[in-house]
């Protein structure tokens, strides 16, 4: 899924796939920082293929 996410954020905003992965990595790390434990591992199992429902 992050792939897909890197993919859409460079083609919405015309900049590198590179250059969205850094962007991605940032919103990444700033919900490490800013939302609780159990909302940031939902959103990590979602962009990582993570299935943390049991």
């Amino acid at each position: 899924m992050k792939h897909i996410v890197r993919e859409h954020i460079a083609s919405e905003a015309g900049i590198s796939e590179f250059q969205a992965e850094k962007a991605v990595e940032a919103v990444i790390d700033y919900f490490k920082t800013r939302l609780p434990v159990e909302v940031n591992n939902e959103i990590q199992g979602c962009l990582f293929g993570e299935d943390n429902h049991e």
